[in-house]
Protein backbone atom coordinates (compact mmCIF):
# COMPACT_ATOMS: atom_id res chain seq x y z
CA UNK A 1 0.00 0.00 0.00
CA UNK A 2 2.85 2.42 0.83
CA UNK A 3 4.38 2.03 -2.62
CA UNK A 4 1.11 3.00 -4.29
CA UNK A 5 0.84 6.17 -2.19
CA UNK A 6 4.47 7.08 -2.92
CA UNK A 7 3.94 6.49 -6.62
CA UNK A 8 0.78 8.61 -6.64
CA UNK A 9 2.66 11.43 -4.90
CA UNK A 10 5.42 11.15 -7.51
CA UNK A 11 2.91 11.27 -10.37
CA UNK A 12 1.12 14.21 -8.80
CA UNK A 13 4.34 16.16 -8.29
CA UNK A 14 5.54 15.49 -11.84
CA UNK A 15 2.15 16.52 -13.15
CA UNK A 16 2.24 19.65 -11.03
CA UNK A 17 5.74 20.50 -12.27
CA UNK A 18 4.62 20.07 -15.85
CA UNK A 19 1.49 22.16 -15.32
CA UNK A 20 3.41 24.94 -13.57
CA UNK A 21 5.98 25.02 -16.39
CA UNK A 22 3.16 25.41 -18.90
CA UNK A 23 1.61 28.18 -16.76
CA UNK A 24 4.89 30.12 -16.61
CA UNK A 25 5.46 29.75 -20.35
CA UNK A 26 1.89 30.73 -21.20
CA UNK A 27 2.14 33.96 -19.21
CA UNK A 28 5.79 34.64 -20.12
CA UNK A 29 6.90 34.50 -16.50
CA UNK A 30 10.67 34.30 -16.25
CA UNK A 31 12.64 33.29 -13.20
CA UNK A 32 14.97 36.31 -13.50
CA UNK A 33 12.16 38.87 -13.56
CA UNK A 34 10.33 37.04 -10.80
CA UNK A 35 13.44 37.37 -8.63
CA UNK A 36 13.75 41.05 -9.58
CA UNK A 37 10.13 41.76 -8.70
CA UNK A 38 10.50 39.88 -5.41
CA UNK A 39 13.58 41.98 -4.59
CA UNK A 40 11.66 45.15 -5.39
CA UNK A 41 8.68 44.26 -3.19
CA UNK A 42 10.87 42.95 -0.37
CA UNK A 43 12.91 46.17 -0.45
CA UNK A 44 9.72 48.23 -0.38
CA UNK A 45 8.27 46.23 2.50
CA UNK A 46 11.49 46.30 4.51
CA UNK A 47 11.72 50.09 4.14
CA UNK A 48 8.06 50.56 5.10
CA UNK A 49 8.47 48.36 8.15
CA UNK A 50 11.82 49.85 9.22
CA UNK A 51 10.64 53.47 8.97
CA UNK A 52 7.10 53.04 10.26
CA UNK A 53 6.62 55.39 13.22
CA UNK A 54 3.69 53.54 14.75
CA UNK A 55 -0.09 53.84 14.79
CA UNK A 56 0.04 56.73 17.25
CA UNK A 57 1.84 58.86 14.60
CA UNK A 58 0.50 57.37 11.37
CA UNK A 59 -3.12 56.79 12.30
CA UNK A 60 -4.79 58.70 9.45
CA UNK A 61 -4.81 57.59 5.85
CA UNK A 62 -3.18 60.78 4.46
CA UNK A 63 -0.15 60.34 6.73
CA UNK A 64 0.01 56.62 5.92
CA UNK A 65 -0.10 57.45 2.22
CA UNK A 66 2.66 60.02 2.70
CA UNK A 67 4.81 57.39 4.38
CA UNK A 68 4.08 54.89 1.61
CA UNK A 69 4.94 57.44 -1.11
CA UNK A 70 8.22 58.29 0.60
CA UNK A 71 9.13 54.57 0.87
CA UNK A 72 8.02 53.90 -2.72
CA UNK A 73 10.15 56.76 -4.07
CA UNK A 74 13.19 55.68 -2.00
CA UNK A 75 12.84 52.13 -3.30
CA UNK A 76 12.65 53.39 -6.88
CA UNK A 77 15.77 55.52 -6.28
CA UNK A 78 17.66 52.47 -5.01
CA UNK A 79 16.74 50.48 -8.10
CA UNK A 80 17.58 53.45 -10.35
CA UNK A 81 21.13 53.35 -8.94
CA UNK A 82 21.33 49.75 -10.15
CA UNK A 83 20.11 50.85 -13.61
CA UNK A 84 16.75 49.17 -13.10
CA UNK A 85 14.01 51.67 -13.83
CA UNK A 86 10.35 51.44 -12.94
CA UNK A 87 7.76 54.06 -13.80
CA UNK A 88 7.18 56.11 -10.67
CA UNK A 89 3.39 56.26 -10.79
CA UNK A 90 0.70 54.25 -12.47
CA UNK A 91 -1.51 51.27 -11.87
CA UNK A 92 1.32 49.42 -10.09
CA UNK A 93 1.66 52.26 -7.57
CA UNK A 94 -2.10 52.28 -6.94
CA UNK A 95 -2.21 48.50 -6.59
CA UNK A 96 0.57 48.38 -4.01
CA UNK A 97 -0.69 51.42 -2.11
CA UNK A 98 -4.02 49.63 -1.66
CA UNK A 99 -2.25 46.37 -0.82
CA UNK A 100 -0.10 47.94 1.89
CA UNK A 101 -2.98 50.00 3.22
CA UNK A 102 -5.03 46.82 3.76
CA UNK A 103 -2.21 44.40 4.66
CA UNK A 104 0.11 46.66 6.64
CA UNK A 105 -1.25 49.99 7.84
CA UNK A 106 -4.71 48.82 8.95
CA UNK A 107 -3.37 45.76 10.81
CA UNK A 108 -0.83 48.01 12.58
CA UNK A 109 -3.65 50.09 14.02
CA UNK A 110 -5.49 46.95 15.17
CA UNK A 111 -2.25 45.36 16.45
CA UNK A 112 -2.73 42.32 14.24
CA UNK A 113 0.11 40.09 13.06
CA UNK A 114 1.50 41.06 9.68
CA UNK A 115 2.79 38.29 7.43
CA UNK A 116 3.70 40.17 4.27
CA UNK A 117 7.27 38.85 4.26
CA UNK A 118 6.10 35.24 4.33
CA UNK A 119 3.42 35.99 1.75
CA UNK A 120 5.87 37.49 -0.77
CA UNK A 121 8.40 34.76 -0.06
CA UNK A 122 5.95 31.97 -0.87
CA UNK A 123 4.37 33.82 -3.77
CA UNK A 124 7.66 34.37 -5.59
CA UNK A 125 9.37 31.09 -4.65
CA UNK A 126 9.52 28.79 -7.67
CA UNK A 127 9.83 25.73 -5.40
CA UNK A 128 6.71 26.49 -3.34
CA UNK A 129 3.69 24.57 -4.62
CA UNK A 130 1.10 27.19 -5.41
CA UNK A 131 -2.65 27.03 -5.43
CA UNK A 132 -4.53 28.30 -8.44
CA UNK A 133 -5.31 31.48 -6.52
CA UNK A 134 -1.62 32.05 -5.72
CA UNK A 135 -0.73 31.54 -9.38
CA UNK A 136 -3.37 34.09 -10.39
CA UNK A 137 -1.99 36.64 -7.92
CA UNK A 138 1.61 35.99 -8.95
CA UNK A 139 0.65 36.43 -12.59
CA UNK A 140 -1.23 39.65 -11.87
CA UNK A 141 1.62 41.14 -9.82
CA UNK A 142 4.20 39.98 -12.36
CA UNK A 143 2.34 41.57 -15.28
CA UNK A 144 1.74 44.76 -13.31
CA UNK A 145 5.41 45.24 -12.50
CA UNK A 146 6.55 44.05 -15.92
CA UNK A 147 4.34 46.63 -17.66
CA UNK A 148 5.84 49.38 -15.51
CA UNK A 149 9.46 48.30 -15.90
CA UNK A 150 11.17 50.71 -18.25
CA UNK A 151 12.93 48.76 -20.95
Amino acid sequence: MENKEGYLEFIASESYKHQIDIWYKTYNISREKTELFYDFLKSLYDLIDKTYLGPDVLFEEPSQRGHFIWCWDKTLESFDKEKIFFKSRGNHFDYFWNFFLEAYYYPQIDKRIIKINEYFSKLFDFKHKKTRSELDILTEVYKLLDQNLKK
